[in-house]
């Protein structure tokens, strides 16, 4: 047999393989087998096997499954066979098929993990044209976040908002959350609070890792994307065989939390099943430093600065691959009880008004991908149903009876629905231009009192294109174009830019993007009023439209013994037209209004450095908000902030335990609120850090692992605030920011058993 070069293979035999492997002819005997292996013996999954008949022609296209076992006929003759799979070099040789029993591909030394958001096939975040992060699961598990808010919080450029009733919101880049798309597996989360997603309803209990892009994706993703995505990626594969997990976890403000799935996996099948349990007690300065569930009196320590919250969950897929065809079906149910416990009624401190806030999600969604030689073919079908109901209880606390509340707006109910369609082709020109083409369809109803004639809808139809060109080994741009329908509102044409030079240990990435963001059936139509808000939908709002530009430079070196040095340096210019924001009516009344221009400027700072031992991670970023103060009077035309975070871990004892730290510095923070007539209120809010720190270790053949650890060992409770604090929030000198000082445990226990045929 004579060796061929991965090189060769890329000359006119392996374009015929890779043209006409799915339209030739499949000629077999008997049934073979083929082992796809790394160099320790593990198997290798999803591996591509291309094989080409140097005498008649005929062409094999396969794919490893679960165990990296492959399947075929037995053929005799000459074939040249090629096997590729990601982190992995190619192998390619001229071989009699019945005779290979194994092929072991060597594996690559990955630096970063791979990510899939707006790209056009997986890839590392080293070759993303756009700026990714990633977090982990390993990281999410040793801090000890539950929900999406809780991992956010560490994270530089994103500041997190605590409501007691709307739930936790965040700011990514100096632009509000209503800017900012969340997706899972690229499905948006409908269900807006002012604005604002409740990042605390996210759970992270089966999400493999996080991804973030910041700048505007519009163009893959249409309106809500000026800011920035979120994309959090759930687990889809494992084993052969019953994988089972168990997570419970407990925290002494009062965090009761279990977490469970059960996945059985076969060659071509896989059903997963899981579901979760988060209750929290509600929590108030000075409560006990470790909190059990006990009876208490009803006086007037009942009322919480944090309100007690109960969330359930359960949800199920099932997924089928073979070869080059994959397809899973996945429903998702949700419950959450927010309890706020009012303040006893003055004189007698007898009675009080008790608020309950019932969330409801349901989500059905659908699958399907298609890959072909040098093409893939994706779609998906979602449905999310959100409902939110508040009844309001006037309650004797001497016999604890309650009857519904009489009181205008005590009790509501709202309904809102979307349906997600997306069909995505993946093709390419040549061996140099990549494209993807794409529909989405997006329609969104709502239902309710308090909303315009009791139901309104949105549409939105779009198509859309990018493409990867590389222009040379060492450059890619990245050019795209969305057009929209909106039923609402006129849709711009939305164009986009990136592009990413490699050179030697240096990257370089630039991008100019236009984004789009259609106000939403809430601002537009819904009044929310309640005893802590009291917001007016506007009919006549304007849609938002931006420009971002931003630039990063990337230096990256390997030494010897694995150790990585990394930095990387950014900066970024946000502008939005006709931004939507909480304007004052009167002193206790809001509307949604357009203020015309609104800009953020910043840069940011990434230094990293891993070992054997060491993982440390520094983040600083430095972003200017723009003062609408500075159109009248002499005040700079930005006011600036500083945020800076550090992530490290260290392994001792032989590695076998490793020690976590986690810092967040939040600097100064000043904001505007704007009346109707323009006139600008301001508020600074305060500096404040943000420590924790935990130890884990695996047990059980990895089977178990165990974290241990202290949240805010700087004990942060409230932030202070000078001036007027805007929006809909009272006139409160203080934020709530974080609970206090606390530990917690989490245990998480895997098994995983083969099963007989």
């Amino acid at each position: 047999m004579k060796s061929i070069r991965i090189d060769i293979l890329k000359s006119a035999t392996a374009f015929v393989v890779a043209a006409f492997c799915l339209l030739a002819p499949q000629i077999g005997l008997s049934q073979h087998q083929i082992q796809v292996v790394d160099q320790t013996g593990n198997p290798i999954p999803f591996a591509k096997f291309y094989a080409y008949n140097l005498v008649d022609s005929t062409i094999f296209f396969l794919e490893s499954d679960e165990e990296g076992s492959i399947e075929m006929n037995s053929i005799t003759g000459e074939w040249a066979v090629c096997v590729r799979s990601i982190n992995h070099e190619g192998w390619a040789d001229t071989v009699d098929i019945p005779s290979l029993k194994t092929i072991v591909l060597k594996r690559i030394q990955v630096i970063d993990e791979m990510v899939v958001t707006a790209q056009h096939q997986a890839t590392t975040v080293e070759k993303a044209v756009q700026k990714i992060k990633i977090i982990s699961a390993e990281q999410i598990q040793q801090s000890g976040s539950n929900n999406l808010a809780d991992v956010l919080s560490y994270q530089t450029g994103i500041r997190i908002s605590q409501d007691n009733i709307l739930g936790s919101g965040l700011d990514l880049g100096g632009i509000s959350g209503q800017n900012v798309k969340i997706l899972i597996d690229g499905v948006p989360v409908i269900g807006r609070q002012n604005g604002n997603i409740d990042l605390s309803q996210i759970n992270l209990a089966n999400i493999e890792r996080i991804e973030i892009v910041e700048g505007p994706l519009s163009v893959n993703y249409g309106t809500n994307a000026l800011a920035g995505t979120i994309n959090l990626i759930t687990k889809k594969k494992g084993k052969k065989g019953l994988e089972v997990m168990v997570n419970p976890y407990y925290e002494t403000i009062g965090n009761y939390n279990l977490s469970a799935n059960v996945a059985l996996n076969s060659k071509h099948h896989r059903l997963a099943i899981d579901g979760y349990r988060n209750f929290f007690d509600g929590w108030s300065d000075g409560d006990p430093f470790i909190e059990f569930p006990e009876e208490q009196l009803a006086d007037t320590n009942r009322y919480k600065t944090w309100n007690p919250k109960e969330q359930y969950s359960v949800g199920a897929r099932y997924s089928f691959r073979k070869k080059t065809v994959s397809t899973s079906v996945y429903g998702q149910l949700f419950n959450e009880m927010i309890l706020n416990r009012g303040f006893p009624n003055q004189p007698y401190f007898e009675t009080a008004f008790d608020d309950y806030y019932h969330t409801q999600r349901k989500d059905l969604g659908v699958d399907f991908q298609k890959s072909f030689v040098y093409s893939r073919l994706t779609a998906l079908a979602a449905f999310n149903d959100y409902n939110r109901i508040k009844n309001t209880y006037y309650k004797d606390l001497t016999t604890l009876d309650q009857v519904l509340s009489q009181t205008i707006g005590a009790q509501d109910s709202s309904r809102f629905t979307q349906f997600v369609g997306r069909v995505n082709y993946y093709g390419s020109i040549g061996k140099k231009l990549n494209y993807q083409a794409g529909i989405d369809i997006n329609h969104n109803e709502g239902w309710g009192r308090r909303i315009e004639d009791g139901h309104k809808a949105i549409g939105d139809y779009a198509g859309f294109v990018t493409a990867d060109w590389k222009v040379m080994d060492s450059l890619t741009i990245k050019p795209g174009v969305r057009y929209a329908y909106n039923t609402a509102f006129d849709s711009p044409l939305i164009p986009s830019f990136n592009i990413l030079y490699r050179r030697k240990h240096f990257s370089y990435r630039a991008s100019v993007a236009k984004g789009f963001r259609a106000p939403d059936l809430k601002e537009l139509y819904m009044d929310f009023v309640d005893v802590n808000h009291n917001i007016i939908g506007n009919e006549d709002l304007q849609a938002e439209e931006s420009v971002n530009a931003n630039f990063f430079i990337n230096w990256m070196k390997q030494g010897k013994e694995n150790r990585l040095f990394k930095a990387e340096y950014g900066a970024f210019y946000n502008q939005i037209q006709d931004l939507i924001t909480l304007g004052i009516i009167n002193n206790s009344e809001y509307a949604y209004i357009n203020i015309g221009e609104y800009s953020t400027i910043g840069n940011q700072l990434e230094l990293t450095y891993r070992s054997k031992k060491w993982n440390v991670n520094f983040n600083t970023t430095y972003i200017g908000r723009y003062n609408p103060e500075s159109e009248t009077e002499e005040v700079n035309s930005y006011t600036f902030s500083p945020e800076v975070s550090v992530r490290s871990t260290y392994k001792f004892l032989k590695e076998r335990l490793q020690f976590n730290t986690f810092y967040k510095f939040n600097g100064k923070l000043q904001s505007f609120t704007i009346s109707e007539t323009g006139e600008v209120s301001t508020s600074i809010q305060s500096s404040y850090h943000i420590l924790d720190a935990s130890i884990s270790s695996d047990f059980l053949d990895k089977q178990l692992t165990v974290v241990f650890g202290a949240k805010n060992l700087l004990n942060v409770k409230q932030v202070n605030v000078i001036g007027q604090t805007g929006g809909v929030h009272s006139s409160s000198s203080n934020l709530n920011a974080a609970r206090g000082m606390s530990l917690f445990l989490s245990l998480r226990y895997q098994l995983n058993l083969k099963l007989k045929s």
